[in-house]
């Protein structure tokens, strides 16, 4: 019998919830007995060794929930496919930590396959390589972002559940029934991984998890259709994602003013404790509030975000003036702690 599109998409979350709620602790006693675990550091904030692997629990239930339900079209496939390939790298960096060349190298070459499958946007029309530079950008960076902000407990999971489920929404509103499905199926094994990953964290998504996460978004922001405005279209999935694009872009930055990290690779990929996670338990805040805080920034935006999706005229100029204004205030409170620090 086939369910109709709303218990379509209430099947695949709750199998999407129970896959990854059921299977996330058979993971984690798998880490721990392999010893395949994060262990305390200066540049982090845990204080004892946690299980890595969180990500293949979360593929799991995702892919899984799909293929019961049986909605998966040619396009789809192709995305899950990408799925994997950077599910297999992120968990390869996760029990042997591969270096960042050999992982960029690797992006690049698995997104430039895809993009000969039609994984590209549409930007400049027939010119593919044009098309094609955009989304190794995009795909790259915000990978990279997702991989970047995972870096307090269930900070980088909750900042995925918000932009799934705006994705969601704006899919629905715009009929595109497949992105909705992935959408929603991302949500829910999201969701079902939290349980165990909020403060204190029981497990990590790991390289796996983070870098399936940041591709899977990337992958659903580059493709769906989310405004009759090609101009809205573009910047519509850079709202969604904005708070790591935003935390990863002024990082790499200030790394690189300061002269923390030499060269682009070296600034993206350091570690250390100055993400605006970090800034705002500087400021007093614990691991608990400092998550939520960045939540209330994501909700905010994505709220936009889906509004911009039909606003006209001087609605949208206001719309982006709030977003400027969100981000401005963001970048007080990431001044504040860098004043605080040199003073020390």
């Amino acid at each position: 019998m086939k369910l109709s599109q709303p218990l379509l998409y209430f099947a695949v979350f709750i199998f999407a919830l129970a896959i990854s709620y059921f299977i996330t602790p058979l993971i984690s006693m798998l880490a721990s007995f392999f010893k395949i675990l994060d262990k305390p550091a200066s540049s982090k904030l845990h204080k004892h060794p946690t299980p890595r692997l969180g990500g293949v629990a979360i593929f799991l239930g995702y892919f899984l929930s799909l293929y019961l339900t049986r909605n998966v079209d040619s396009f789809v496939g192709i995305i899950i496919f990408g799925g994997i390939g950077i599910l297999l790298l992120g968990i390869l960096d996760d029990i042997f930590r591969v270096p960042a060349v050999i992982k960029l190298i690797y992006i690049f070459t698995l997104t430039a396959i895809l993009a000969k499958q039609g994984l590209t946007v549409s930007l400049f029309g027939k010119l593919f390589y044009l098309n094609f530079l955009i989304t190794l950008l995009w795909i790259v960076g915000v990978t990279s972002a997702l991989n970047a902000v995972d870096n307090m407990d269930g900070l980088a999971g909750g900042l995925g559940v918000i932009a799934a489920i705006t994705f969601f929404i704006i899919a629905i509103r715009t009929s595109q029934w497949g992105w909705a499905t992935l959408a929603v199926a991302l949500c829910g094994a999201l969701l079902g991984f939290l349980r165990y990953n909020f403060p204190p964290a029981k497990i990590f998504m790991g390289d796996s998890g983070s870098l399936f996460l940041g591709f899977t978004l990337a992958a659903i922001g580059i493709k769906g259709e989310w405004s009759s405005h090609p101009i809205k279209a573009s910047i519509i999935p850079v709202l969604v994602l904005g708070v790591p694009i935003f935390d990863l872009s002024y990082i790499v930055i200030r790394r690189w003013r300061e002269g923390t990290a030499k060269g682009i690779i070296k600034a993206i990929t350091f570690c250390a404790k100055d993400h605006l996670s970090h800034h705002l338990v500087e400021l007093g805040f614990n691991q608990w509030v400092s998550v939520l805080f960045i939540y209330f920034i994501a909700i905010c935006v994505s709220i936009g975000a889906i509004v911009l999706q039909n606003a006209a005229g001087w609605d949208a100029i206001l719309l982006f003036l709030q977003f400027i204004l969100i981000f401005i205030l963001v970048m007080l409170l990431l001044g504040i702690t860098t004043k605080k620090r040199l003073k020390l």
